[in-house]
Formats: C-alpha cells, structure tokens, sequence
C-alpha cells in the first residue's frame, strides 16, 4: 500500500528526523541560495509590479521618475488599457480550458480516465480552483506572471475518525510576480524540468504567531521599491521551500505464476503483513534498484526553519506558472504582460490631457486688460464677475489733462492658449496607439450579414491567442501535478469519492472497482497506479456558446437534409437542435424531446434511463389491452352463437401470434442491449376500424345463419339449445 502522507494543510505533524544542526546548516544553504536567483530578478520583477498597480492602483500611473516632473500640475487618469485588458480576460473566461486525462497504454483504462476527469472536476468545484485560475490569469495578463499551486488537504478536517484526503488542483497565489521563486536553470514553460522552487507566503504578525512557535523575522524579499506605502500593513514572510530528490529506492515485484499477475511496491511503503499475505496467495517476489523521483518541503522564516515537512504527495513541484509572453534574453527568463508595451503611451496621453485641462483652468476666455485707474473700487467684482455670473462689470472714467471725460475700455486681451500643432499630433497618436485594438466585434452594425461578423470575432478573438495557448500549457501542466499525486491520495480500494460530469451533474465512484469491460472481461477499474495516462489539455468555448453554434448548424442541416428528402435525417438534426435551446419554460420540451430521440435511437440512454426501459418492457409483455378487447368479443361472439367457429378461431390464432411476436420482439431486443422500442399499437382509428370489419363480418354470418334457418323447420332439441346458449351469453 502506498506510504501515508500528511495534509499539507496539517501543520502539527512532524517531517523528517533530521538533527537540530542540519536544519541550521540547511537553512544557511537557502537563503544564499534565494539571494542567488532573486537578485538577477529584482528589476524585472519591479517592472511587473509597476505594470499591476499602474491599472489597479488609483494614481499609480503619475509614480517614479515620470510624476516627479508633473509634481505641482494637474494628473488626470484617462485609462485606456482597461478596455483591451477586459476584452482578454473576457475571451479568457468565454472559452475556458479542461483537462482531459486518457489512457496512454493497455494497463491503463478508458473508464478509469473517465473517473479521473470526474474526481478532478469534483476537486475544482469544492476547493473553488477556478478563482486561482483566474488570479493567476489576471496577474499574468497584467504584469506578465502568474501562478497557483496544487496542494492536499483533508476530504473532512472536522471529521476526527475520518483521514481520507483530497486534492486541491487550485490553490491561490498572490503576487505571484513577487512571491515565486523557480530554479533558474529550469528552461522549459511549465518549470518540469525545474530542481526546486521557493514560494513566500504573507501573514499578519497575529496570524504568524498564532501558527508558528518561532522567531517572529521576515524572510527577505528582496524587492525593489519603487514607491513607498504609508498605510501598508505588518506583515511577516514566510518561505515554502521545494526541493526535488532522486534517490536510489529498492522495488519489490510480486509476480503469480499461474496467472501471470503482477504488483510492484516499493520496500518503504510495504509492511511485513503485507508481504507475507501476497507469499500466502502464490506469488514470487524479487528486488530490484531504481531510481525515485520525490518532493522535500520545508516552511522557513527568516531566522529558522520552521517545519520539515518531509514529502509531499507526488513527484512533481506542486506551483503551476502562467506567462503572458515569455522569454529567454541574455540567458536570463523575461516576461511581460498586456500593460508594460503600452504604460508609455497612456502617460503621453494622460500628460497632454493634464496639459489642456491645466490651461483651460487658467485661461478659459479672453481676459481684458484694464489700468489700475480703471478698476480701483472695483477689484471685487472683476474677482468673482466669473464665480457669481455677473450680467456686466463697471470701470471707473478716464479723465484729460484738462479734466474732460475720456471714454476709453480694455487697453489690450488675453486670448485663451492654442493647442500647438505638436501637442496635437501627440496626443492623436498616443490616442491611435492604445485604441487600434478596440475594434468591437460584438456591436451589432447594420447591413452585416452573422457570417462577417462571426469573421469579425474570430479576427479579433485570435489576439488573445497567445495568452489563451500559454494558459493552455499551465492547465496542463495543473493536470500532470494533480496526476501525481493522484496515486498517493486516492489509493483506497473501496473508497467511494463524489465525481462531477462535465454537464454539472453529480456522481460517485469506487476505488479499485470490479467491473465487466466492453469485451466481457472482468477487469479492476479506478486503480489509478495500474497503467499510464497522458493528460490533454484544450482551450474551449463557453458551452452557451457551443450550444448557440450547435444550433445554428442542425437548423441548417435540417434544411439541407429536408431538401434532399431525407426527412428522418432532417428530423435528427431538428431534435438537437431543440435539445440544445437554452431558456425559460423549456425543461417540460426538453424532457419530451429526450424521450423521442431515445425512442429513435439518436441518444444513448443513461444507466438509469435503460432500467426504466427495461421495466417498461417487462411491463410490456403483458397482452395489449386493444388486442385483449378485441379476444373478449370475439369470446362473446363465439359464446352467443353469432359467429362461425372457424372465423372464432382464426381471429383467437391471430391475436395469440400478435402477443408472440411482441415478447419475441421484447426478448431480442433486451437481449442484444439495445433500447427497447414497443411494438406498434393499434391506434384509436385502426381498432375502430378492426371493429367494424369485425361487425361487418357478424352481419354478415347472421344474415346467411338467418337465411339457413328459415329454409328447414328447427326441431324442439335445437331450439332448447339456443335458448340455453342465449341465456348463458347473458349470464356471462
């Protein structure tokens, strides 16, 4: 049985017995370490700080060097990123990407995959991994970087009886451009290759002391600052370390001779019991020496390391990166996010609209210029002439040298500033820069045809192309974590563990589960150790807009196929069609229809629906009630004498052939596994029909008996007998 690992989540069990010394000496080695690969970063990382807070911070876009020169001017913020940058986490959440694991070789199995999809959607969904999907997509888009983690935990944690685990395939970090650390001689996207990882983690000071009994010292960040933070809160940073070992490991095979059956465990993780019951049973054992991949975990402060937490669940580091655009310069990892290309130009633009907000508040109109003479006394109301609206404004008389008036105004103007011809030309091409991807393909323009603008929106949707197929590669790698960890957390022959199908529904599955496959071989499903798989990981669409697409094509498929005279085909095409409308009031329709299409054999039935079917058959096989009738009456007709009894007969015959052919139907098809169609039933107007050919008929033999009867003179016997018969027919 596979060794019994700790929640990551449990922080009262001790790790490994490593001494005192070591865990001294060990920690020394990481912070130098840290240092190592944090120092070459801090500029890059900075950048991708500045990128985030540029279009979440109010202010942020006037920091550093850039504000200082604007220090006493007006700083409008006219943020025109934003639109792009909601247009790419819109596509990112309309087409959203699965993980889909599949059997990679013939030890593995397609049913097994199945369960592995459902227990990963059931984890996702408890453990709300989509809001770190989307953190990290959101960091990532912003300043280039993102991640999460896939961790363990408890499948109960108030459940004391209870140790069963679960994984958690989204677990989520922030700042991630700030707080992940990789080997930096991890080359490939997904850090596979990489030999360790350090992720700091946050806590308030009450909260690191309430958690850990230790030295209460930050680990260094080592982080440049670009602004400082008046109310930022007291935090403590703690290290998460990650570390990759390979080391020798001894397996033992157990191998039965008679039915070539064989189990491989490795030495540390199988107790004496457990050999000693596989050596009653048969089987051979043999040892062998092979190389074992595993994950050390330590957590440190900056003083101590605070908790050797041994091994984790798996064999791959558990952090998940997201690049927006990524690459290697100067033998150094760089990125970026949609923001960083584009900071330049907003500043440009939000300068010069500062600019003509500036003059226009000084400036707004012509200001006349007036001498002292002119306005003495009335100072207050030029003032505030503009303020209060003023309908007029009074200067003082200008008078000659020999006393006589002089009408005379405004010795001169101020004109409001003109927006120079350079300013202007700026300020339309910071304007084109951040607006020439804007294009909207989901407004609604008139004289277009759906097909132009279904092009229009896969033109504009291929330029997120780029962010989406990275996101693409993290999910799988997401996948190949959560696979192995799989063998070590869901190992429990019996188990039973909750699934969630991909259309929301509900589900169970039982570990290590007996089963009888396609071919009619008896196999074990749902033991994820027995076999490979690989995992596939694919961008797709919300499903409201494949069901609005499917739609779109069985209609016109319907067309097609009903101008071709294929009505059957174009009856199909229409049942999807209705099965895949969405909106109020069509549950009762929907229903209706999924009975119809398993009628016709264009759905497969779900478990549940194929027992109803069949209970439904084996209610069948009763006689039809219209067939019953029509025996009765032909009984009645035999018993009042008013029909032959061959015509009797034959009609008996008949209507036992009938009940024949149905259980025979009924039979075949139960037997070859199909879904059961009823044979046809009489409608109202065919056994009215049969009915009055039936009646006809009597007419008929009653009118040739009369005509016999009247030919010869009954004798009294005979007429005894019909008496008897007719009160016998009435009696009866």
């Amino acid at each position: 049985m596979p060794e019994t690992l700790a929640a990551e989540s449990d922080i009262d069990d001790g790790g490994s017995d490593a001494s005192a010394k070591n865990l001294i000496d060990k920690h020394r080695e990481l912070l130098l370490q840290f240092d190592q690969v944090s120092l070459p970063q801090i500029e890059r990382r900075a950048q991708s700080l500045q990128a985030r807070r540029f279009v979440d911070i109010a202010g942020a876009q006037w920091e550093d060097a850039w504000g200082e020169q604007y220090e006493n001017s007006v700083k409008p913020e006219v943020c025109k990123i934003t639109k792009g940058l909601d247009k790419l986490v819109t596509d990112y959440r309309a087409n959203r990407v699965t993980v889909d694991f599949r059997a990679a070789d013939d030890k593995a199995s397609e049913k097994t995959a199945a369960t592995l999809d459902g227990i990963y959607r059931a984890d996702s969904y408890f453990f709300k991994a989509s809001q770190a999907y989307d953190n990290a997509f959101d960091e990532g888009s912003k300043g280039g970087f993102g991640a999460w983690r896939v961790t363990t935990d408890y499948a109960d944690p108030y459940d004391k009886d209870n140790d069963a685990q679960r994984i958690n395939p989204g677990m989520i970090i922030n700042d991630a451009d700030q707080s992940v650390f990789f080997d930096p001689d991890s080359k490939l996207y997904d850090k596979s290759d990489a030999r360790w990882c350090y992720v700091l983690v946050a806590y308030s000071v009450p909260a690191f002391e309430r958690q850990w009994e230790g030295s209460l010292v930050t680990w260094p960040d080592n982080k440049m600052v670009l602004n400082y933070e008046w109310y930022a809160p007291d935090i403590v940073k703690v290290a998460e370390y990650y570390e990759v070992e390979i080391r020798d490991a001894t397996l033992l095979v157990f191998t039965q001779p008679t039915t070539g059956e064989e189990q491989r465990w490795y030495e540390s993780e199988a107790d004496k019991d457990f050999i000693s019951d596989l050596t009653a049973q048969g089987f051979k054992t043999r040892k062998r020496t092979v190389k074992r991949r595993r994950v050390h975990k330590y957590i440190m402060s900056g003083a101590e390391i605070l908790k050797d937490c041994g091994y984790i669940a798996g064999t791959e580091i558990p952090i998940v990166p997201f690049y927006y655009k990524r690459s290697y310069t100067d033998n150094q990892e760089r990125w970026r996010g949609y923001v960083q290309k584009r900071m330049d130009s907003q500043r440009i633009y939000n300068a010069k609209i500062g600019k003509m907000s500036e003059q226009d508040s000084l400036t707004p109109f012509e200001v006349p210029l007036l001498t002292p003479e002119q306005v003495a006394g009335h100072e207050g109301t030029w003032a505030r002439g503009n303020i209060d609206r003023l309908p007029y404004r009074l200067i003082n008389p200008i008078t000659g040298p020999d006393g006589t008036p002089i009408v005379q105004g405004p010795i001169g103007t101020l004109n409001p500033p003109q927006l120079a011809p350079v300013a202007a030309a700026l300020l339309q091409i910071a304007s084109n820069d951040l607006t020439d991807e804007d294009d909207n393909a989901d407004e609604i323009k008139s004289n277009t045809s759906h097909e132009a603008m279904e092009l229009a929106a896969t033109r504009i949707d291929a330029k997120s192309g780029i962010a989406l197929d990275n996101f693409r590669q993290s999910m799988q790698r997401c996948g190949e974590i959560y696979l192995s960890m799989v063998k070590d957390i869901y190992y429990e022959p019996g188990r039973k563990v909750p699934t969630l199908g991909d259309d929301g529904a509900d589900g169970e599955a039982t570990l290590h589960h007996g089963a009888t496959n396609d071919n009619g071989v008896y196999e074990t499903i749902n033991d994820f150790a027995r076999g490979n798989y690989k995992v596939i990981s694919d961008v797709t669409e919300a499903t409201s807009t494949k069901k609005d697409k499917t739609v779109r094509a069985c209609l016109s498929g319907a067309e097609i196929a009903a101008t071709a005279g294929d009505q059957q085909l174009a009856q199909a095409f229409i049942y999807t069609a209705a099965a895949n409308m969405d909106g109020e009031g069509m549950e009762d329709l929907q229903s209706w229809l999924r009975t119809q299409m398993l009628n016709i054999g264009l759905a497969k039935p779900t478990p549940e629906e194929q027992a109803a079917m069949e209970a439904a058959a084996e209610g069948q096989k009763q006689p039809d009630p219209t067939q019953t009738a029509l025996l009765a009456q032909a009984m009645e007709l035999i018993a009042s004498g008013k029909l032959k009894e061959a015509q009797a007969g034959k009609a008996v015959a008949d209507t036992r052939q009938s009940e024949a052919k149905t259980v025979l139907t009924l039979a075949q098809a139960h037997n070859l596994g199909e879904p059961v169609e009823a044979p046809k039933v009489p409608s109202g107007l065919e056994s009215a029909s049969q009915l009055l050919d039936l009646e006809h008929k009597q007419a008929q033999t009653a009118a040739v008996r009369s005509e016999t009867e009247n030919k010869r003179i009954r004798t009294g016997a005979e007429i005894e007998n019909m008496r008897r018969a007719a009160n016998d027919s009435k009696a009866a």
